[in-house]
């Protein structure tokens, strides 16, 4: 499990002007807290994944992935196609049958619009996401990590590829950002006061920190960067 706060927006100190690099510090920091509902560090679905995902609608899209899997690949379980064009039917036939459960699971003229509109918009991100080098489903679908069951290749793509188009899919509104029963405001230029006059360096003893300081994981202390190698000075691990 991992820190479950994630910047929700940044407030930019306008009373500072940028630097050379162009970087002007934070007035204030608004945090999105997530709860851990579900045991996870990410109840709410800042990132959607397929957990986030109703069943029915997960359930449907890996039965349709099973009917297709022979035609998407050779008994050996290699692609009949490009990687490219596995892809794309993949989130073809995944759209399609989101789209249709979004409208009672009939094949109407409203699913078909949807569908079409979604294809035309995301088309050149899906062919992103299919080949390039660093974050795509083409060692999924060449098998670069080893042979798998089919059943396990089956739920891996409808997982991966089901919560992509729900990520494209939720409106702006409703990701966690804007769960203001969640937020956690962090007063950047008050912190910033209270480390400069008030907070006690772990090594010498001192308050204030003109500079930078040295603090450890717990955040329960910190040093002057000069004070942190003496011999005396408490180090992080020892908190």
């Amino acid at each position: 499990m991992h820190d479950p706060h994630s910047v929700a927006f940044d407030i930019k100190n306008p009373f500072i002007r940028k630097d050379s690099s162009g970087y002007r510090p934070n007035l204030i920091t608004i945090w999105h807290n997530d709860p851990c509902t579900d045991g996870s560090d990410d109840s709410c679905g800042w990132f959607i994944r397929s957990r986030h995902v109703e069943k029915a609608i997960l359930h449907k899209v890996t039965k349709a992935f099973e009917f297709e899997f022979q035609y998407w690949f050779n008994e050996a379980g290699y692609p009949t196609m490009s990687i490219i064009a596995t892809v794309l039917n993949m989130y073809r036939r995944a759209a399609w049958t989101i789209f249709m459960e979004k409208n009672n699971g009939r094949p109407t003229d409203k699913a078909w619009r949807e569908y079409q509109r979604f294809m035309r918009k995301y088309t050149f991100d899906i062919i992103n996401f299919a080949e390039n080098p660093t974050d795509s489903l083409n060692t999924h679908v060449t098998m670069k990590y080893g042979v798998e069951k089919k059943e396990e290749r089956v739920c891996n793509f409808a997982n991966i590829i089901t919560a992509d188009i729900f990520r494209k899919l939720r409106p702006w509104y409703k990701h966690p950002r804007w769960h203001i029963h969640h937020w956690r405001i962090q007063f950047n230029f008050l912190q910033n006061f209270k480390r400069r006059h008030w907070d006690k360096c772990a090594g010498c003893g001192k308050r204030g920190f003109k500079g930078s300081a040295i603090g450890n994981w717990q955040g329960t202390a910190i040093w002057h960067p000069e004070c942190y190698d003496t011999p005396k000075a408490t180090k992080p691990e020892q908190i």
